[in-house]
């Protein structure tokens, strides 16, 4: 049977990636409590609406992870959902701590998307990102400790200067934290993002076939399958939510630059 979707888009970050696109603030943290309080109530009127039970929600952003733990839980107690639902998080590997994986576990979150990117230091650099590889286990382990078992971890190859053994060394690396999922996407240049305006650093088709390569040896040798171009999982943790894209199923967008299908 067809699932229903939910997503929700949550557009604050500490910090725009050089190769972003995505609607996504910097300078507006004051609006935060104001900006859920606005979702909850959108959610109210969708409910009163006839708002189908949710089978998969997903927040997404922008940063999720930079919303207090406690508001994030806010917008998820307001979502009907079905007994069994996959509800994913993004998180930003420095912003996890175990009290914050408690309290999206005690809401009901029961799957994690870590933006790792990269594992190499001077990649993440490259790729305008700013957190620390080390932190990526702290974050893995936060999770799994608040009971949260549906990890997914999220790389990106093709970054300038990254070569094909930094590429190897950050899927090895993912595999040895053992996650449920892994999606690796080859690195996209964006109109009107700073990548786009700097062709030396733009990435090379060939460069990304042999890590693309790579990647499916390595990941598949640790015993995920690759079943979506850009996605491996373990038996039982492909993502839910994503299915409900791929299979054009039906989905309600909620914030400020989501949609529905």
């Amino acid at each position: 049977m067809a699932e229903f979707g939910i997503y929700v888009h949550i557009p604050f970050c500490r910090h725009r990636c050089d190769y972003c696109a995505f609607a996504t603030w910097t300078d507006r943290d004051h609006l935060m409590e104001s900006y859920v309080d606005a979702v909850v109530t959108d959610i109210q009127r969708s409910v009163e609406r006839g708002l189908p039970v949710a089978d998969t929600v997903f927040f997404g952003g922008g940063t999720p992870t930079r919303l207090a733990p406690d508001l994030l839980a806010k917008i998820v107690t307001a979502i009907p959902i079905s007994p069994h639902a996959e509800i994913t998080v993004e998180c930003n590997p420095d912003d996890v701590t175990p009290e914050m994986m408690r309290v999206y576990a005690d809401a009901g979150v029961n799957r994690v998307s870590i933006g790792v990117q990269a594992m190499v230091s001077h990649v993440l650099v490259a790729l305008g990102r700013t957190h620390n590889p080390s932190n990526v286990a702290l974050a893995v382990e936060a999770a799994r400790s608040a009971g949260i078992s549906s990890i997914n971890l999220d790389i990106m190859y093709g970054a300038h200067g990254e070569t094909l053994d930094d590429w190897k060394q950050t899927v090895e690396q993912i595999v040895a934290l053992r996650p449920t999922h892994v999606s690796a996407y080859g690195l996209t240049v964006e109109a009107g993002t700073p990548l786009a305006e700097d062709p030396a650093r733009h990435p090379d088709d060939d460069d990304q076939a042999d890590k693309y390569i790579v990647t499916d040896d390595v990941l598949s040798a640790s015993g995920l399958t690759n079943y979506e171009i850009s996605n491996w999982a373990l038996p039982g943790h492909e993502c839910r939510h994503n299915m409900v894209y791929w299979m054009q199923g039906n989905y309600q967008g909620f914030g400020c630059a989501a949609h529905s299908h």
